[in-house]
Formats: C-alpha cells, structure tokens, sequence
C-alpha cells in the first residue's frame, strides 16, 4: 500500500520525460536520460529575473556565514551530468560528513541548517544538481539511481572512498538511492524527514500546498505567505519568510526526489542508520513512513520522533543536529 502510494509521484516527471535527450557519460558507463542545460534553465526558474533573485539571496547567505565567522570554501566539481558546486565548511582535518539539504534550499541556506556539525566534521554540501544554485541546469530523472550515480562521481572527485552522510527531505530521498546503488560509500546515514519511504497523495498535496502557492503568487503579502506555509512549518522568521518568498515566487517546483523504496532496493544496506520522522508531515505521513523505515533500512538504530510539522522549529534542530553528533560518534 505504501509502495503504491508513493508511485503517484513518479507521474509529474512523465510531464517533463518527453524533453530527455540522450548524453554520453563517462567512458565506458551507459548514457543517461537527462535534459540538457541550455534546455532546462527556463524550467527551474519562472524567469531570468527570478533567477537572479534567487541568486542574490543565495549570495547575501553565504556573505552572512562569512560575517558569523563560518569559513567555506566553494569547489566546482565534475560529475557526468554536469558540474556541481559544493560548500566545504569545518576543520581541514576533520572525519568528512557529506550533506544533502531539502529542495531547493542549496549551499548557504543548507548549511545553515547543519551549523553545529561544522565543529566536529568537514561538511561537503553539494548544490544539487538540476536545482536552483550553482550546479549545473541539468534536470535528471529520479529513476536509474541517476542521483546516486552522481553523488558517485562526487565522491570520486573529492577522493573519498567512504563517508558519513546526512540527507534532509529531498536530500534524504538522493541518500537512499546512494544506499541502494552504491551502500559501501555510506558508513553512517542520518535520514531526516526523507522522501523516498512514504509520501501523501497528489490531491492533499495540491489541496493543502500547491494550490495555495499559486493563489500566493498572484497576490503576495506576508500575512498571506504565513498562511500558506501552516502545513509546513510553525515558526516564521524573516529569513525563512524571505527564502520561501523566493522560491514559491520564482521557482519551478518540478524536480522528483528518487524511491520509492524497497526491500528488496536497500538489502545492501549495512551502515547504521538513524532516522528523524515528523507527526505532522505534509510531505512524509508519519504512520506509513514508521511503518515502512522499518522494514526496508536492515541497521537502522533509532527513529526519533519529532512534534509538528515538516520544517522543524529552532528548538527541534538544535536537538537533531546534538542527536546526529552522538549518533555519528557511536562505534
């Protein structure tokens, strides 16, 4: 049943399958479907100005990092659906931590979210590919483990053999897929609030989310944005407001995170997991995605479970950013 729920997700990308093209990748690696970048940069931004809109707050994020004394480094890297920007952030020196952040939500505004790690672990937080940042305009399909694939090639190109990982909503659905194409690059995974285990319906999505948003783009105000983010999140900080202003204003919601997810996917799974799941999740619905994480992850260790909804609140990261600092430490 919840396979079959989750299938329901999969329909948005035939709306956009009819736009593949075939693409060399590496040597001796099949090609993969994807649309290329001169094609799709019009499908991820609703215009030349949006994009820059959303860039310039991209740019003032990264600008504040700097000025609350976080330091990164920023990397192109290669990867065979294109190039991808990456954040690096905490000690030279220390055991690495590659992050993937939620949707749209790239580079400063996902590391924000991972601050207290940066003491302990070298954080690698990919823009992911296909969505608005720096990476490149390629919009993959979500089937063929494709983003497992190219967090393959990102890996390969920081030279890390095997890495701890932590995946947030969209981010947690591209870490599953990476446990299910290539799990001997994972050693510990910390999934929060992922896709790819359970997902709601296309109509309560619409209903409660979607149709909202575009009644939002029409007449903004921020009385209004508070409104329609209800079912996302219960704490409404200007930053926040300013981000999802951007986004639900001048982005494209198109991109499918990967999954659904099986047993019969993660049986290779072997490093030890730690799992947040929200009551009140839009996206993720609490009963089917407890349910189902169960069966599918073989080592996962602890599912913690968070009060509210999707987006936790500051209380809410504070303790699992402190949660994944002890779970990342367990031997």
């Amino acid at each position: 049943m919840v396979l079959e729920d989750n299938r329901r997700y999969k329909v948005c990308w035939i709306k956009v399958s009819c736009l593949l093209t075939r693409q060399a990748s590496r040597p001796g690696q099949k090609s993969q479907f994807i649309i290329a970048d001169n094609s799709v940069k019009s499908l991820i931004y609703k215009s030349p100005e949006g994009e820059a809109k959303f860039m310039e707050l991209y740019e003032s994020r990264l600008a504040r990092l700097s000025r609350i004394g976080i330091k990164c480094e920023s990397r192109m890297l290669d990867t065979r659906f294109g190039p991808t920007h990456i954040l690096i952030a905490g000690p030279a020196n220390a055991p690495p931590l590659v992050a993937l952040h939620g949707i749209h939500a790239s580079g400063p505004f996902g590391l924000e979210v991972l601050l207290p790690l940066t003491r302990n672990y070298r954080i690698y937080l990919p823009d992911i590919i296909g969505q608005p940042g720096r990476s490149a305009k390629t919009l993959i399909s979500p089937l063929g483990n494709n983003y497992a694939k190219w967090l393959v090639d990102i890996l390969d190109d920081l030279g890390l053999e095997r890495a701890a990982f932590t995946g947030i909503s969209f981010g947690g659905g591209i870490l599953l897929d990476l446990a299910a194409y290539a799990p001997e690059r994972i050693s510990r995974g910390a999934l929060i609030v992922p896709a790819g285990i359970a997902s709601a319906s296309s109509p309560h999505l619409l209903l409660h989310l979607f149709i909202p948003w575009s009644l939002y783009r029409l007449i903004p105000s921020r009385n209004r944005l508070i409104r329609v983010l209800r079912p996302l999140m219960s704490e409404f900080e200007e930053p926040v407001l300013e981000f999802f202003d951007t986004i639900i204003r001048h982005v494209n919601w198109i991109q499918i995170p990967p999954g659904p997810f099986s047993i019969e996917n993660l049986k290779r799974f072997a490093a030890p997991s730690l799992l947040f799941l929200a009551k009140e999740d839009i996206f993720v619905p609490f009963d089917q995605a407890y349910i189902w994480s169960k069966e599918i992850i073989p080592n996962l260790t602890a599912i913690e479970i968070l009060d509210g909804p999707h987006i936790p609140t500051r209380k809410m990261l504070a303790y699992i950013n402190e949660r994944i600092l002890r779970f990342m430490a367990e031997r």
